[in-house]
């Protein structure tokens, strides 16, 4: 079984996936830029990820929102389902981490307890479930339920949660009757390779998702434009996890832009900005506003416009952008000043080079003794 981290002054770093041949810059130059949604582009990303020094692979997930201007546009589009593109990565891949979505809403807990276990089983402990109950009343209409208010959607996945790992853990059966799910009986061999289950990882960081996250999970995606942001958050859970006692790691999401020449990724990052998609980014924030409450606070603080040009410019989130030596540097500020633990990045022009854009960074962060090589320490997380 691999172990986890145990040394807190070290950064780890999370890829986010591409969902899409964009997500959160909606470039239509990005769009055009990116390489095709194929087998064999995405294995190879993943393998590159792997080669760089990535610990993790995130794999975001919807089901549905009707975004028609997006998908011409290719924003967050094609997305493949999660769990699936996941064992196909494993397959082609050594030692990193992938972490998938799966919503509790629409499913029953013994159909992610089953599919989870053989995840991770499969790839002898690779696999985390990144834990959402959705936002989307189109995505409750696909499975024919009505739309579920916020904070009682954590309280169903909560209870969810709980059956899932007593599935995962108990090999007698289990005789659950709670005030939202039922389950009787125990699940076929195989279950997880990790002890005592797979990394749970949540992004909601709401009042009721930040308690959610210091209660039942391992790692808290953080999104937050700002280091301060980043910082008031991990203040939040860690007085949850005080109350809790469980360990629970703060991540803030990134977007990177890394070239050699001083200014080279600034000029990049404000050319991309030059070809955003309004109409997309509209379709795409009118889906996410019922209940993503970082993006409705900045759409009425800043104003349509303003927000959606924002939103659509990966503004809701940190933004590492410069040389190799400069992204170091502001990947030591967010360590020095937040408890943060991991870093998930998303890279705008995603492909296998891109990716190798980010290898100077670790060798600088290396030296500055803050990371150590994922197959040297054997650990996913």
């Amino acid at each position: 079984m691999k172990p986890r981290a145990t040394e807190s002054h070290e950064l780890h770093f999370g890829y986010f996936f591409p969902s899409g041949k964009t997500n959160f810059l909606y470039s239509d130059e990005a769009a055009r830029r990116a390489p095709e949604m194929t087998k064999d582009n995405l294995l190879a990303l993943a393998q590159a990820a792997e080669a760089v020094g990535f610990d993790s692979l995130f794999i975001a997930d919807n089901w549905s929102g009707h975004q028609r201007a997006a998908e011409l546009a290719g924003h967050q589009s094609p997305a493949f389902h999660a769990p699936m593109l996941a064992m196909a990565l494993f397959a082609a891949t050594q030692h990193i981490g992938v972490i998938s979505t799966f919503h509790t809403t629409h499913h029953k807990p013994a159909h992610i307890a089953r599919m989870g276990a053989t995840l991770d089983a499969f790839s002898e402990g690779r696999w985390g479930w990144n834990v959402v109950t959705g936002f989307s009343a189109d995505e409750a209409a696909l499975f024919g339920e009505s739309f579920i208010e916020h904070d009682e959607r954590y309280r169903m996945a909560a209870e969810f949660v709980d059956i899932v790992t007593a599935l995962w853990t108990e090999h007698e059966p289990i005789d659950v009757e709670g005030k939202y799910y039922r389950a009787r009986g125990r699940i076929k061999l195989p279950r997880p390779s990790q002890d005592p289950y797979p990394y749970l990882v949540s992004a909601g960081a709401s009042p009721a998702g930040t308690d959610f996250a210091s209660r039942y999970c391992d790692q808290l995606v953080a999104l937050g434009n700002t280091v301060d942001v980043v910082s008031d958050t991990g203040h939040r859970l860690s007085d949850l996890t005080a109350q809790s006692g469980r360990d629970v790691g703060l991540c803030p999401f990134s977007m990177a832009i890394i070239r050699e020449g001083e200014g080279e990724a600034e000029e990049l990052y404000h050319r991309l900005l030059e070809t955003l998609n309004v109409e997309a980014t509209k379709e795409i924030a009118a889906d996410v506003l019922g209940s993503i409450e970082s993006s409705r606070a900045m759409y009425d603080k800043m104003g349509e416009e303003q927000a959606t040009r924002a939103f659509g410019g990966a503004g809701s989130m940190l933004n590492f952008i410069g040389t190799a030596e400069q992204v170091t540097e502001q990947l030591l500020e967010v360590k020095s000043a937040t408890d943060a633990s991991t870093v998930l990045i998303n890279f705008p022009l995603w492909s296998p080079d891109e990716l190798k854009t980010f290898s100077p960074v670790l060798d600088h962060l290396r030296e500055a003794g803050v990371w150590t090589p994922p197959e040297s320490r054997d650990y996913s997380w």
